[in-house]
């Protein structure tokens, strides 16, 4: 992930909001960023209960999201979910500053972590703030740590 740099200037003649986006290519998450906004209100997913009724879940109340046989649990402040979607289709909708890919089969939230521990053996494990306890893949442990230290 790209770090993003934000910049005011104040255009008292200008009556909207204008935003410019530069990087040295549009790729997937330059688009992302844009999409996002220029729709800001686009984070709600649209979710079934365990009684599959659709429910609209607001991305910042998502705790983890994990593939498990064919479908996305989704773990939430006021609940557990399901939707049925590739886990990498759902990586490229979530906003990419606020979630992490931890392993193959698992993204958090990051503003829902109440501490990271790597041990001395190399294990990554990862606390929630409603005590739910994860892991990190072993091999994606070095990018993690860049993405935590700032230093994309």
């Amino acid at each position: 992930m790209k770090k993003v740099n934000v910049e005011f200037r104040p255009d008292p003649k200008r009556p909207d909001i204008g935003v410019t986006f530069t990087a040295s290519e549009k790729d997937d998450e330059v688009d992302a960023l844009m999409k996002r906004v220029s729709d800001p209100l686009d984070d709600t997913l649209t979710v079934f209960d365990s009684r599959n009724t659709a429910t609209l879940l607001s991305e910042e109340d998502i705790i983890s999201i994990s593939s498990d046989n064919k479908k996305l649990k989704i773990i939430a402040e006021n609940g557990e979910y399901e939707l049925k979607k590739p886990l990498r289709d759902m990586e490229k909708q979530l906003h990419p500053v606020a979630f992490l890919k931890i392993s193959r089969y698992e993204i958090i939230n990051l503003g829902k972590v109440s501490k990271f521990d790597f041990s001395v053996t190399g294990t990554f494990r990862i606390v929630m703030k409603n005590g739910m306890v994860t892991w990190a893949s072993r091999r994606l442990i070095p990018e993690i740590k860049k993405r935590l230290q700032g230093k994309e």
